[in-house]
């Protein structure tokens, strides 16, 4: 598998994480890492990273890890832990690691932290094959 062209893919051709910022660092064997720069348009009422930013990265930075074995996936269950408020942070990042490769099945771990480096949420995701490879073009 080539990760680099795998990781260029994913990142053209996923419009909604273009438009909220998430940006694909790595993808590895059953790995991935994100980055996110946080502006105004990612804050809660209270100031707070949105729970829904931080989500969206997770489950980005997991599909992203289980899309390294070539086979399309979709999310069949997510959960998520908030463990602290992303208040005063400037970025996030964001890295899965792979518990479970199944030929239906696999299940990934995230991690979400600020720039600090202090962990503010924990997610595992499950994922179900759809048994198509990944399309590496770059075209539309």
């Amino acid at each position: 598998m080539d990760y680099e062209l795998l990781k260029k893919v994913r990142q053209e051709k996923n419009a909604f994480c273009q438009s909220i910022g998430i940006e694909i660092l790595e993808i590895g064997p059953g790995t991935a890492r994100t980055r996110l720069s946080l502006g105004a348009m990612h804050q809660n009422p209270i100031g707070s990273v949105h729970g829904g930013c931080i989500f969206t990265m997770a489950d980005t930075t997991a599909g992203s890890a289980a899309s390294s074995h070539g086979i399309q996936v979709t999310t069949l269950d997510s959960t998520i832990h908030f463990l602290r408020p992303g208040l005063n942070a400037d970025c996030l990042y964001a890295e899965a690691r792979e518990i479970k490769q199944g030929k239906r099945v696999s299940v990934y771990s995230v991690e979400v932290t600020d720039g600090e480096g202090l962990l503010l949420a924990h997610a595992t995701f499950t994922y179900a094959s759809l048994g198509k490879p990944i399309d590496l073009s770059l075209e539309p």
